[in-house]
């Protein structure tokens, strides 16, 4: 499959990590989106984020269409990229969008050594952005995958939810 695999779900759901495992055992090319924009822009996120969400989205609408025109990649995405049709739009073009579906509960147990400007408000936000975020997620996956185990055995259910969703295309 030459198509890329684009990871989408909630901050802290393991999308970076796993991502990275995934395209090691695929042998594929692995790009972090977040990291891909602040590279290529030369700025940081939380800088675009003090200039106001809508600055930091319309770059993440360029790197998703930059990004889709790449092949045989994993790309993890920031976890509201599913807020932008148009980035959502891009990157199905090219990539099987699969959904990395971690409980709340687990993500929080992690957050307070985290720095993700929407994330700075803490437990309570993330119960919200789950809440305002989890149709979205589920309207654009062509599959769905739980990170509730070990890493290893979550990439390994991502990549058999690949090789199914392969055979039932190619059929």
């Amino acid at each position: 499959m030459d198509k890329n695999i684009v990871i989408i779900g909630m901050p802290g759901s393991g999308k970076t990590s796993l991502g990275k495992k995934l395209s090691e055992k695929l042998n594929y090319h692995f790009i972090d989106m977040d990291h891909y924009i602040e590279e290529s822009r030369n700025r940081t996120i939380a800088s675009m984020f003090e200039e106001g969400e809508v600055v930091f989205r319309e770059e993440e609408i360029k790197a998703s269409q930059e990004l889709a025109d790449t092949a045989q990649t994993v790309i993890s995405t920031g976890g509201g990229i599913i807020t932008q049709e148009a980035s959502m739009k891009a990157l199905k073009r090219n990539g099987l969008i699969l959904f990395l579906d971690r409980p709340v509960k687990n993500i929080e147990k992690d957050i307070e050594r985290d720095s993700r400007p929407l994330l700075k408000d803490g437990k309570s936000r993330l119960q919200e952005l789950y809440e305002e975020r989890i149709e979205l997620y589920r309207l654009y996956a062509d599959l769905i995958v739980e990170n509730v185990l070990d890493e290893d055995t979550v990439v390994e259910a991502m990549a058999a939810a690949i090789n199914q969703y392969e055979s039932r295309v190619e059929e």
